[in-house]
C-alpha cells in the first residue's frame, strides 16, 4: 500500500556526507552568490563615489538608488529561485508540466511576464518625448472628442462633424500637456515593477530569516521574535511612511527616485510580519519531519538543516504570500502617489490618475483615456498575481501532488 506521506526529492534526499561534515566548506552556489553580491557592491561604490553623474563603463548603466535595490533583488532571486530550478531539472520539469495543465495560471503568468518586460525594458524601447501643448488631450485612434471641448484646443487628427478623431501618431491619445499616454503607461509599469520586486525581496529575506529561526528553535527565541512582530504590526508601514513623508521625503522634487527608494525601505523593513508568521508555522511543522530528524542524527548543523531542508520546503508558502503582497504594495504606492506623498520619475500610475481626475482642461469622464488604461492595467495586475499565486501553491505544495 503506498504511503500517504509526501515524499518529493527535497524531502527524501539527505546528503549524508555534507550532513556529517556540517558543510564546513561553502558550496559553489554560495561562493557564486557571494561573488555576485560583491560585484554589485563594487559597482554601487563606483557609481556613488567615483562617477555619480556618469554611466558605468562597458555596461552603459545609469542606475539610481532604487535601481540598485532592484539589481540586488534580482541577484537574490537568481540564487534562491532560478539556480535551484536549474539544478533539480527533474523536479522542475514535473512542476512545469503540472503548471501547464492549469490554463488560468498560464494566462496569469503571461500577463505578469508581459507587464514585467515592458516595465523593465519599456523606458529603453520607448524614447520618452517632450510635452507638446499643441497636441494635448488627443483622443485614442479608435475614439473621438468634441473639438470645442476646451479653450484653445487643437486637433492633431481629422475633424469630422465637429469631433476630433484620434490619429496613429498617438494610438492611445495624449494627456493634458501633450505627453503620449503609452509612454505614461510604460513609465507607470516601470515604477510598479521596481517598487514591487525590490520591496518584495527585502520583505522575503527578513520574513524568511525571522520566521524560520523562530519556528525552528522555538522556546524563548520564538517568544522574543514573535513579540517583536506583534509590536511592529501595531503600527502599519503605511502610517510610518505617511508620517515620514510629511516630515521628510514624501514629495521629493528634483530627485529621480527619492519616492521609490523611500517606499522600498519603509515597506520592506516594516511590512513583513504577516509573512514571517506563515514561515514560522511551516518551520514548526518541518522541524519534526523524518528527513530533518535524519539529517540532525547524522550530525548536520542547524544552519545546514535550515538552509537545505526547512527553507526549501517552505517555498510554496513564501511564494504564495509574496504574490499576495506585491499587488498590495503596488496599490499602496499608487495611493500614496495619488495623494502627492510619493513622487517618482517616471511618474507612477498614482500621479497619472491624480492629474487625469483633476480635469484641468476637460472633465475626467471626457478625457477617460488618460485614466482608464492605467486602472485596467492595475486590475489585471492584481488578478494575475492572485491567480498565479494560487496556481503556484497548488503545484509546489506536496500535499496537492499526493491527492
Amino acid at each position: 500500500m503506498p504511503s500517504s506521506d509526501p515524499d518529493p526529492p527535497e524531502f527524501a534526499r539527505v546528503d549524508w556526507d555534507a550532513a556529517a561534515s556540517g558543510r564546513r566548506r561553502p558550496s559553489a552556489r554560495t561562493a557564486g552568490f557571494a561573488l555576485a553580491l560583491l560585484a554589485v557592491a563594487g559597482l554601487l561604490a563606483y557609481d556613488l563615489v567615483v562617477a555619480p553623474e556618469k554611466t558605468i563603463p562597458f555596461l552603459e548603466w545609469d542606475v539610481n538608488r532604487s535601481g540598485w535595490l532592484v539589481v540586488a533583488a534580482l541577484v537574490v532571486l537568481a540564487r534562491y529561485v532560478l539556480v535551484p530550478l536549474v539544478a533539480d531539472r527533474e523536479r522542475t520539469a514535473r512542476h512545469v508540466r503540472a503548471f501547464l495543465d492549469r490554463p488560468a495560471g498560464v494566462l496569469a503568468l503571461g500577463y505578469l511576464l508581459a507587464f514585467g518586460l515592458l516595465g523593465v525594458l519599456g523606458p529603453e524601447l520607448f524614447q520618452f518625448t517632450y510635452a507638446k501643448l499643441d497636441a494635448r488631450l488627443q483622443p485614442p485612434v479608435f475614439a473621438g472628442v468634441n473639438a470645442s471641448a476646451a479653450d484653445g484646443y487643437s486637433c492633431v487628427g481629422s475633424v469630422v462633424d465637429g469631433v476630433c478623431r484620434g490619429t496613429w501618431q498617438y494610438p492611445l491619445g495624449t494627456n493634458y500637456i501633450g505627453e503620449n499616454v503609452i509612454e505614461g503607461l510604460v513609465g507607470g509599469m516601470h515604477v510598479a515593477v521596481k517598487v514591487g520586486v525590490a520591496t518584495a525581496v527585502v520583505m522575503a529575506v527578513i520574513a524568511t530569516t525571522v520566521g524560520t529561526v523562530a519556528g525552528y528553535y522555538g522556546g524563548w527565541v520564538d517568544d522574543l521574535l514573535m513579540r517583536y512582530v506583534d509590536v511592529q504590526q501595531t503600527i502599519p508601514a503605511i502610517v510610518v511612511y505617511i508620517v515620514l513623508a510629511t516630515l521628510f521625503f514624501g514629495n521629493v522634487e528634483g530627485v529621480s527616485d527619492g519616492g521609490a527608494f523611500a517606499f522600498v525601505l519603509v515597506f520592506g523593513l516594516l511590512d513583513w510580519g504577516g509573512i514571517a508568521r506563515l514561515v514560522r508555522g511551516e518551520a514548526m511543522q518541518r522541524r519534526s519531519e523524518g528527513y530533518v530528524r535524519a539529517a540532525r542524527a547524522a550530525g548536520a548543523s542547524d544552519l545546514h538543516v535550515i538552509r537545505r531542508h526547512v527553507v526549501p520546503n517552505s517555498t510554496a508558502t513564501i511564494v504564495t504570500a509574496l504574490t499576495r503582497r506585491i499587488p498590495l504594495l503596488v496599490l499602496a504606492q499608487v495611493g500614496l502617489a495619488y495623494l502627492a506623498l510619493n513622487s517618482t520619475r517616471p511618474a507612477s500610475f498614482g500621479e497619472l490618475l491624480r492629474v487625469s481626475l483633476e480635469g484641468r482642461h476637460m472633465p475626467w469622464h471626457v478625457q477617460w483615456w488618460t485614466s482608464v488604461p492605467a486602472v485596467l492595467l492595475l486590475v489585471g495586475l492584481v488578478v494575475a498575481f492572485n491567480v498565479f499565486g494560487d496556481t503556484v501553491r497548488d503545484v509546489l505544495d506536496p500535499r496537492e501532488e499526493v491527492r
